[in-house]
């Protein structure tokens, strides 16, 4: 009989009373998909039961606040302060249990990150006056849009940022509120509670020695700090009983404060945390607000495995289980498992892009995996104040995380295209029971994800799942073929879905047509073939054109990149963006914003940045600006024919564009 691919992964396990079916957690994250008065949603049920029909072996509901509305993020957060949330947690329960997962709640006072209360002109409850907010340059890189959503607690006509210094009533009174909510967790049937004391909320800020500076019995030492976290896990216990497991979430330092939180700091948090009743360890990080980088290097890391050495040393120290986190791939998290560093593995984007990934390493799929492209959409929207979305799947947090249901009406569908919009229409309709013939005018299938899967390792593994999803269906390909009225007429086809993609455009000024497109480098891209000279600039610093860049950098040459706004890599979500630009910084290419093109020469481009005029040395200058074509769409309509049209060929916003227009017209196509 041959051996399971992830023996360790699927090894039942249990924290405290709970047993577990696997080792693997969905990551509690904040969502933002709760009802308006923090009850649970149907969005979000659908969106938590998806993960649990996935196969994970514990859902962890993120961000449940335990004093609402104070001290939380949002109205859309949810909350276990009173008895009317426990209906809908306990459906949400049942709807988890269905699937054989256990289900547990994140508890969590937000403290100085309470943007609800900031909204509402409450007091922020806080160890002591934190330190003012110093954003760093890098933040300052949003759209106007982005910066409207950021701002909008702030700018409510009830608006406030006051402080209120806790005293003895307020902390007890933050002690009764964790136990109360962990109560009523247990009578909604959950089976856990986790308690945040990481990220900077409330027990954190306690925590840190940068942003406790009492010298009461609440502040000073590490035991003195800890004494809030200590007090709650210690009447949580009391007042639950034996048959829920209670454990905490902590910090294994704080990214860019000084005299913040360390390893040290972590290990002896654990060992009081344990001795007050905690039944597990979460190892996470926190990160000061104002660093752009911080976010990708605390709890949400761009470096696969970044907090597992963490998690290995509080392994080594407490009686108690240890949960990892922070961008594990499978045979990553396998490994941590085997060797010991850790017990439990928690995974947030991986399930947020693909909800099956449990069930489908089980199987020994793993190339089925739809895989997370790390474009920081999840959480950046959070920065926004937007619900939760996933870049890579379309229907996470939208309430269509179940397949798309069969269709009652088969049709004969042409998909013209094969990038990643018309692979994804093409293999949903599929799916659905449609017949579909997909035609791509060039030799191979990709479109420019094919171009950007040189530059890019994430996104060659995106491309590379969907030309796997797209071999195993039944969709009819035909190759080196371009599609015109005449053809399509030919076919037997009830509908056509147009994925042709844009055009690459030029820039209208003098010299513009020494420009070159990402099109015209193919072979360069495939392979370092001297086509490009050694010196370089790039028109255009969205992500398409910072991964040419990079590449570029990387092959020795000397690059800038000219973008007219004042924002790089828009397309991201601004904690993903934030790292991409330091990256580029750190590999030597020359970033200019806000200007303007004046000529492209044979040897250089002339632009202007207000009263500022420079020359940039080139012998390649490159452009990635696209814009939609609709041209075959309007004649194929002018043909009879019923059209649907996906992707850059309506300008729809590149990837995650496409991908989502996929997904509506897959629907569309036969209800």
């Amino acid at each position: 009989m041959t051996e399971a691919p992830f023996p360790h992964l699927f090894t039942p396990g249990a924290i405290g009373p709970m047993g577990l079916r696997n080792r693997i957690l969905l990551s509690p994250m904040g969502d933002r998909l709760a009802n308006h008065d923090g009850t649970v949603s149907e969005r979000q049920a659908t969106y938590l039961e998806a993960r649990a029909r996935g196969g994970v072996g514990l859902v962890v509901v993120g961000s449940v606040a335990v004093s609402y509305p104070q001290g939380a993020y949002a109205p859309c957060q949810t909350a276990l302060s009173h008895d009317r949330f426990i209906p809908g947690l306990r459906e949400l329960a049942d709807r988890v249990h269905r699937h054989g997962a256990r289900i547990a709640s994140q508890l969590v006072h937000d403290g100085a990150n309470s943007l609800f209360d900031i909204a509402e002109g409450r007091p922020l409850l806080v160890p002591s006056v934190p330190p003012r907010l110093r954003p760093d340059a890098r933040s300052a890189m949003v759209t106007p849009a982005e910066l409207e959503a950021m701002i909008r607690p702030f700018t409510t006509p009830t608006s406030a940022t006051i402080y209120r210094v806790a005293d003895e009533d307020d902390l007890h009174g933050v002690v009764e509120a964790f136990a109360g909510a962990a109560v009523r967790a247990r009578r909604a049937g959950f089976d856990g509670v986790e308690v945040h004391a990481g990220h900077g909320y409330l027990i954190d800020s306690f925590l840190s020695p940068a942003l406790n500076q009492r010298d009461d019995q609440w502040g000073g030492a590490v035991a003195g700090r800890a004494r809030l976290l200590t007090e709650i896990l210690r009447a949580i216990r009391e007042q639950v009983g034996d048959d829920l497991a209670v454990w905490c979430r902590l910090n294994a330092l704080e990214r860019y404060r000084d005299g913040g939180e360390t390893p040290d700091d972590l290990v002896a948090v654990a060992d009081l945390a344990v001795g007050a009743g905690s039944q597990a360890i979460h190892v996470s990080a926190a990160t000061d607000a104002g660093a752009a980088l911080g976010v990708t290097a605390a709890h949400t890391p761009h470096e696969p495995g970044l907090l597992l050495p963490y998690a290995a040393m509080v392994k080594a120290r407490v009686p108690v289980p240890v949960i990892a986190v922070g961008r594990l791939e499978p045979d990553v998290a396998e490994r941590a498992l085997a060797n010991g560093a850790a017990d439990f593995v928690a995974m947030g984007r991986k399930l947020l892009a693909d909800p099956d990934l449990p069930n489908k390493l089980a199987a020994g799929r793993v190339t089925t995996i739809r895989p997370c492209i790390y474009q920081y959409r999840c959480i950046g929207n959070i920065f926004l104040n937007e619900p939760l979305a996933c870049v890579a799947n379309p229907a996470t947090g939208h309430g269509d995380e179940e397949r798309l249901p069969p269709t009652e009406h088969p049709r004969r569908v042409l998909v013209v295209g094969g990038g990643p919009g018309g692979l994804e229409a093409a293999t949903l309709l599929d799916e659905r029971g449609h017949h579909v013939v997909l035609a791509e005018a060039a030799a191979e299938l990709g479109g420019t994800l094919a171009l950007a899967a040189r530059t890019d390792d994430t996104l060659a593994q995106f491309l590379a799942w969907q030309l796997e999803r797209i071999a195993t269906s039944k969709v009819e390909l035909l190759m080196a073929t371009p599609v015109t009225a005449e053809l399509a007429s030919g076919l037997e086809i009830d509908e056509v879905v147009v994925a042709s993609g844009g055009r690459w455009t030029l820039p209208d000024v003098p010299g513009g047509q020494l420009v070159r497109s990402p099109a015209d480098l193919s072979g360069w891209l495939r392979d370092d073939d001297r086509s490009v000279t050694d010196e370089v600039v790039v028109l255009g610093g969205g992500k398409a054109g910072l991964s040419l860049a990079m590449l570029a950098a990387r092959r020795g040459r000397t690059v800038v990149v000219v973008e007219p706004t004042g924002v790089l890599a828009p397309e991201l979500g601004p904690p993903g963006r934030f790292r991409v630009v330091y990256e580029v910084e750190q590999l030597g290419v020359t970033l200019v914003t806000g200007a303007v093109i004046d000529e492209i020469t044979a040897t250089g481009v002339r632009w202007h940045c207000g009263d500022r005029e420079m020359t940039s040395a080139a012998g390649t200058v490159v452009t990635t600006a696209r814009i939609g074509d609709l041209t075959l769409a309007e004649s194929l309509v002018a043909a009879g024919r019923r059209v649907h049209v996906v992707g850059d060929a309506v300008g729809s916003g590149g990837l995650e564009g496409a991908l989502a227009d996929a997904r509506v017209v897959a629907l569309a196509i036969g209800s």
